[in-house]
């Protein structure tokens, strides 16, 4: 890769960052616009300096929000057709007693992102799933239950059924954040999982094994530890991570699928390796994939699975065929 792309992603990242969370003022931004207004026919009407919003609008055309058009000496905005504009507009117009600008703004956002509609969740699994911290997570949900909007039982907090469109809007607007980021990245990305501020994409082109934030996963990245995997032509990314483990290459590896090649190879190179079971379980809670986990923890403890899981001798044949010989159950170790 040249150095001039490399400049590039690493400026994107960490822009990316710092700016992927939505401000008061760009919300308010977004409030009152409702169809194309020149900056100074806005200005006038928010009372905010030309320069102060023209800083805005760059902000929210980064994140697909708006679009900025000459229009002879005055430059115009005009709302974006994306789906978390709709949604945002449709919560002004839904809930007109509730502070929405206040409610979507900074890491409120995140938290609302790792939470789930009449479905509990602990403060932990919240704060795995949004990147935040457990002390701020606490805190939004202190805000949030005096508003109403989430409510508590003996296993945890959920968003009220009444509020879903909050949850609806907060999911379209990662959606649409990471997708610029994997864009960027890769003009043919698609993104296979989507999560607050991180995604795992799939793409024909292959950067390497680390660019900046994204870090090869999956099947093709099983080689960094001795078994190699005909990837297809097909290569996956996870971003945004400086280093990867082998438990997040297990459970991204899942997460994009759990046919019977991959549980082939997973068992056989957790087999090898051995591994970290709390940080393989966490992680499938937040990539959703405890179940296949769980699994395959018992096929390695000696339980007999059917398929997809494959046959003793399957495992065997491929830890003889890449690592010279067959491993017995205890020589990958399981911390």
């Amino acid at each position: 890769m040249c150095q001039k792309s490399k400049s590039f992603y690493k400026t994107f990242n960490n822009f990316g960052t710092m700016v992927s969370m939505l401000t008061r003022a760009e919300l308010r931004v977004l409030s009152v616009l409702h169809g194309p207004t020149t900056l100074k026919e806005l200005s006038g009407q928010l009372g905010v300096s030309r320069s102060r919003l023209s800083i805005i609008a760059r902000s929210l055309e980064r994140k697909g929000l708006i679009e900025r058009q000459k229009d002879g000496k005055e430059i115009l905005l005009i709302p974006s057709s994306s789906k978390p504009l709709e949604l945002f507009h449709e919560l002004l117009t839904r809930f007109p007693h509730v502070d929405s600008i206040s409610l979507l703004a900074g890491r409120k956002l995140k938290v609302i992102g790792g939470m789930a509609v009449e479905e509990p969740r602990p403060v932990w699994e919240i704060s795995l799933r949004s990147n935040v911290n457990r002390y701020t997570v606490h805190h939004v949900l202190t805000e949030l239950m005096e508003r109403l909007i989430v409510g508590k039982n003996e296993k945890g907090y959920f968003i009220a059924e009444r509020f879903s469109l909050v949850k609806e809007f907060a999911d379209e607007y990662f959606r649409l954040q990471n997708s610029i980021k994997a864009k960027s990245f890769s003009h043919d990305s698609v993104i296979l999982w989507n999560g607050v501020n991180e995604f795992i994409l799939a793409t024909r082109s292959f950067k390497g094994l680390a660019v900046d934030s994204f870090q090869l996963t999956g099947l093709s990245r099983f080689s960094s530890y001795g078994l190699s995997v005909i990837s297809g032509g097909v290569y996956h990314y996870y971003w945004p991570s400086r280093e990867i483990t082998l438990e997040e290459v297990i459970v991204h590896t899942l997460a994009v699928g759990a046919g019977a090649r991959e549980l082939l190879y997973v068992v056989t190179i957790l087999k090898v390796r051995g591994f970290n079971v709390e940080r393989l379980r966490r992680l499938a809670i937040k990539f959703d994939v405890l179940g296949v986990v769980d699994d395959i923890i018992e096929y390695l403890g000696g339980k007999e699975k059917g398929y997809p899981f494959p046959s003793r001798d399957e495992v065997e044949e491929l830890c003889r065929q890449y690592f010279g010989g067959p491993k017995n159950d205890n020589e990958g170790k399981i911390g």
